[in-house]
């Protein structure tokens, strides 16, 4: 018997089909990035199917491999930017004990991942009334859970003596009102890293919900 006789044949058909799932993903998120930057410039409502397929230099048709709908892009656009939101809490929690400082690190790696995730951060702006209810009702349970998260911690900071006492719904309303804001000016081309602009929003924030020190 040869010595290739009993070598084991590699499973070509099996490394092949993960391969090309993971690079049909790869193209759908550039997609979703590249949708991202088009509706940011001109709005979703003033976006056609056709100018994205342009932008990316591929044909409508072949657009149609990966989404089916403008409403179905700006979905995967919010749900991108929800996997973030749950990215940064999971890090913030993994990085700190302190409750202040979860909540700091949850801002700088929110605003870095959904700013690196998303061509555009202004897709974030566009809101859910701008979905069917296949899309807008398991965005609104995505956002349901999120509030519910970050009001939990700020309530552990509230307990902890680090954040001033009040209603932890205004409070995550207020930060979060201001970081959504940056949908509005964010380019991702522009001056500021989504690094610099978290830790700077971070102090900010913090810096105005903090309870206050002491009296020696």
């Amino acid at each position: 018997m040869s010595r290739s006789a009993g070598l084991k044949k590699p499973a070509r058909w099996a490394d092949a089909v993960p391969a090309r799932e993971a690079q049909f993903e790869i193209k759908r998120r550039a997609l979703v990035r590249e949708a991202a930057r088009a509706f940011g410039r001109r709005g979703f409502h003033n976006t056609s199917l056709e100018e994205i397929a342009e932008a990316l230099g591929v044909t409508k048709p072949a657009l149609y491999r990966y989404v089916r709908t403008k409403h179905e892009i700006l979905f995967e656009a919010k749900t991108i930017a929800f996997d973030a939101g749950a990215r940064a809490r999971d890090m913030a929690f993994s990085g700190t004990e302190d409750p202040l400082e979860r909540l700091r690190l949850y801002i700088v790696h929110y605003i870095e991942l959904v700013t690196s995730e998303l061509g555009s951060y202004a897709v974030l702006a566009e809101p859910v009334t701008s979905l069917p209810p296949e899309y807008a009702d398991p965005i609104r349970a995505r956002m349901r859970e999120a509030d519910r998260a970050l009001r939990g911690m700020v309530q552990a900071a509230m307990d902890a003596g680090t954040l001033a006492a009040g209603d932890p719904k205004l409070v995550v309303a207020f930060f979060m009102g201001a970081i959504n804001h940056i949908a509005r000016w964010y380019m991702p081309d522009g001056p500021l890293t989504g690094r610099e602009i978290g830790e700077t929003f971070a102090h900010f924030v913090l810096n105005g919900i903090r309870a206050p020190l002491p009296r020696g």
